[in-house]
């Protein structure tokens, strides 16, 4: 059974389900993570750490016939950081690992080769270079994933005009490269919204100003991580796109230009958000 195929992730689960029952249930270890055949356990006491580790690596051996990787399994503090699921983990932030970054750039080097011989498009690259960048993105990697989408423009230009990026995949690739730069306070009001709290609500559930909050959707919007559709009437949001000639215009003319007292400029400010997502999009169509 083929690594990374779905059945084969799901009778992993099955067959270590043993193992997870082993450590919470006999070990009483409190703190445990585990991802398919990848865990992590923490505590206070180092000497607790190794007495764990002896026990999971006899139960391993004797009631599932598994070996741990003894150059993987390791007692380390927190402060050197861990190596998890191909990240680097620390207290605040995380890392991708220098390894997978040079294998991954590996594979490209070879892509470049490729796509230069002929051999194949530059939908396929997009394909290969989407899935490494929604893996790094778990990871503190944006600059590194600005450097990279740059460096992949320079080494896969466009051949001719037929390559011009028109497939839905590609335009949802930018999207999320645009997505990527929300921040974190932002983020925890899109999940806010996800559940379905209306601006009041989440505001008071954050215990910001809802002037702040309607400041959160429009960047959302403009980074394409929230519908408009989601939060704004279609009439209000067609009656706001009508009247805007163009988006960089201030919110006041805007305002003036739709004279309806039901429309606010928060309202306003999201639905020119929304144009300017749409021009952006429409923009790196043309330049890539």
């Amino acid at each position: 059974m083929p690594l990374g195929n779905h059945t084969s992730q799901w009778f992993g689960n099955i067959y270590l389900d043993k193992l997870d029952k082993f450590v919470k249930h006999e070990l009483k270890a409190k703190y445990y993570i585990r991802y398919v055949d990848d865990f992590v356990l923490f505590s206070d006491s180092r000497t607790e750490l190794e007495y764990w580790k002896e026990q999971i690596i006899q139960f391993l051996r004797e009631k599932l016939k598994l070996e741990i990787h003894p150059e993987k399994s390791r007692v380390i503090p927190l402060s050197q950081g861990i190596d998890f699921l191909g990240l680097k983990i620390f207290y605040h932030y995380s890392l991708v690992r220098d390894s997978n970054r040079r294998n991954f750039e590996r594979k490209l080097k070879k892509l470049k080769i490729l796509y230069r011989e002929g051999q194949i498009n530059r939908e396929q690259v997009v394909e290969s270079l989407e899935g490494w960048m929604a893996f790094a993105k778990h990871a503190n990697s944006y600059k590194y994933r600005r450097e990279l989408l740059r460096n992949f423009n320079k080494n896969f230009p466009i051949k001719d005009k037929s390559q011009i990026i028109r497939s839905k995949k590609i335009k949802n690739f930018f999207r999320k490269f645009y997505a990527s730069k929300t921040e974190f306070s932002v983020q925890k009001t899109l999940l806010l919204v996800q559940k379905g709290c209306t601006v009041r609500q989440i505001a008071e559930a954050r215990s910001i100003k809802e002037g702040t909050v309607w400041n959160h959707f429009a960047n959302l919007i403009e980074h394409g991580q929230l519908p408009i559709w989601r939060i704004m009437s279609k009439r209000k949001i067609v009656k706001i796109i009508t009247k805007i000639r163009d988006p960089s215009v201030s919110l006041k003319q805007i305002k003036d230009r739709i004279r309806d007292k039901d429309i606010s400029y928060d309202e306003i400010a999201c639905v020119r958000a929304h144009l300017k997502m749409k021009e952006k999009i429409s923009k790196s169509q043309k330049k890539y």
